[in-house]
This record gives C-alpha cells, sequence and structure tokens, in this order.
C-alpha cells in the first residue's frame, strides 16, 4: 500500500525549516522553497517569537506553500487545546502543528480534537539529545522512550510523531505505529556538520527507511548556494529511492 510520503514528489517531502529571528531572512528562504518546488515550510519559536505566529501564517499564505507551526507545545491538557485552536483560527491555518507527546495521553487526544483538519504531530525525545542524556532524564534509551511515546502517540489518535531518523524505521515496522505519519529532523548528508543534533542520519539513510518527511534547515539554508544544496539533496534521495 502507498505511504503519503510516496505518493509526494521528492521535493515536496522536504520540509524548509525556516530557523531565523530575520523577517527579510525567513522570505528569501519561502521564496527559495516555493522555487525548489518545496510543498511545505517550517517555523519554530524563534521567528514566531520574533514576529508572530500570525505573521508566519501571512508569510505562507503569501507564497502558497502549507506551513507547519513547530509549536512544541508543553502544558496541561486545556492549555494545550485552547492553544491548538488559537494557531488553527489564524486567517491561514497551519498544516500541522506540534506538541511535546510527554505532555500526556489527555494533551493530545484534545490536541487533535481542537485541531480538526490540522494534523498534530507528538515530539518524542528531541534529536539533540544523547542516548546517554536519555537514560538520564527518562531512565531509558532513546529508542524505548520513542517507542512508548510513539506507542501514546497511536493511542491518542493523533496524526503523526516527531523522532530522530535512527528510529524511523522501527515506528514503520511497529504494528501499532506504522500508521503514525512520521515527521523527521536532524538528518544530514555525510559532508554536513551534525551541529547539536546528535542521532542523525542522511536524508536518503532516513527516506528509505520510512520517513514520511524531511525537516531540514541548516544544511541548506547556511549553504553557500541554497539553491543548489536543496537540490543536491533532492538528488541524493532519488538515487536511493530508485535503488530500493
Amino acid at each position: 500500500m502507498p505511504t503519503f510520503g510516496s505518493k509526494l514528489g521528492i521535493a515536496q517531502r522536504i520540509i524548509l525549516a525556516i530557523d531565523t529571528s530575520n523577517a527579510d531572512e525567513a522570505e528569501n528562504l519561502a521564496q527559495l522553497a516555493k522555487s525548489a518546488g518545496a510543498r511545505f515550510i517550517k517555523f519554530g519559536l524563534q521567528i514566531a517569537t520574533a514576529k508572530s505566529w500570525q505573521w508566519c501564517a501571512e508569510l505562507s499564505k503569501k507564497y502558497g506553500l502549507e506551513w507547519v507551526a513547530d509549536a512544541k507545545l508543553a502544558d496541561i491538557p486545556n492549555t494545550i487545546e485552547a492553544s491548538v485552536a488559537s494557531l488553527v483560527e489564524l486567517g491561514y491555518s497551519p498544516y500541522a502543528i506540534t506538541i511535546h507527546a510527554t505532555a500526556g495521553h489527555q494533551a493530545m487526544v484534545k490536541a487533535q480534537a481542537s485541531a480538526g483538519q490540522v494534523l498534530i504531530f507528538g515530539v518524542t525525545i528531541l534529536t539533540s539529545l544523547s542516548d546517554e542524556e536519555c537514560h538520564r532524564i527518562y531512565g531509558s534509551s532513546a529508542k524505548d522512550k520513542v517507542m512508548e511515546l510513539a506507542q501514546s502517540a497511536a493511542a491518542a489518535g493523533i496524526a503523526g510523531i516527531v523522532a530522530s531518523p535512527k528510529e524511523v524505521g522501527m515506528i514503520k515496522q511497529n504494528e501499532v505505529t506504522k500508521s503514525l505519519l512520521t515527521m523527521i529532523p536532524g538528518s544530514r548528508s555525510t559532508e554536513a556538520q551534525a551541529a547539536d543534533q546528535a542521532r542523525v542520519a542522511t536524508p536518503s539513510q532516513t527516506i528509505t527507511a520510512g520517513a514520511d518527511l524531511l525537516v531540514i534547515g541548516r544544511e541548506i539554508t547556511h549553504a553557500k548556494d541554497p539553491a543548489v544544496a536543496f537540490a543536491k539533496i533532492v538528488n541524493d534521495i532519488k538515487e536511493a529511492v530508485n535503488e530500493l
């Protein structure tokens, strides 16, 4: 059966992360996404704090792009429910909103109910956390905790999860979690620096492992020529997919 990701062109499976506080830079990146054939862009707390979520919605609408509100909400269920409603009620609703899966079952249930047709993605374990840090914080390995949270997300009925490239394969192979959409940050080409990401793989490896959507930022946005960097990643993924 075709997966969600397989129904999209490779460029459409890349969500360009607009991680900046500068409005002009954000607009340039939105233009890049549009010209490169991307479907999605992602805004996080950096630009939303500097400008506003409303501003993010308006920029996305200007370029005809769908957008992800990477709010990573983590609060009590009622507060998350109300915050999701506020994001959905923007003039140009996001395609998806992220919340922390560690907020719990009820928070995820309320978030998706409040979101309506907007997709809720549960953030499992941040890709910046190593196994050692996961053990220190959660008392288990990253893989074990991600699977626990993914199963919780599936039980809550949200649309998908955010995890690292290292966990996407097991999520797609598990009977309980395989239907969850996977939005995967932390992929890096072999020549790119990992920066603050701890659990990484190449974009090609991540897609062939079963990822539906890739979130890619600095490897493209900090490149000498972002358009060339975007195109190279697309071509690398196409080659890997064609070899399957």
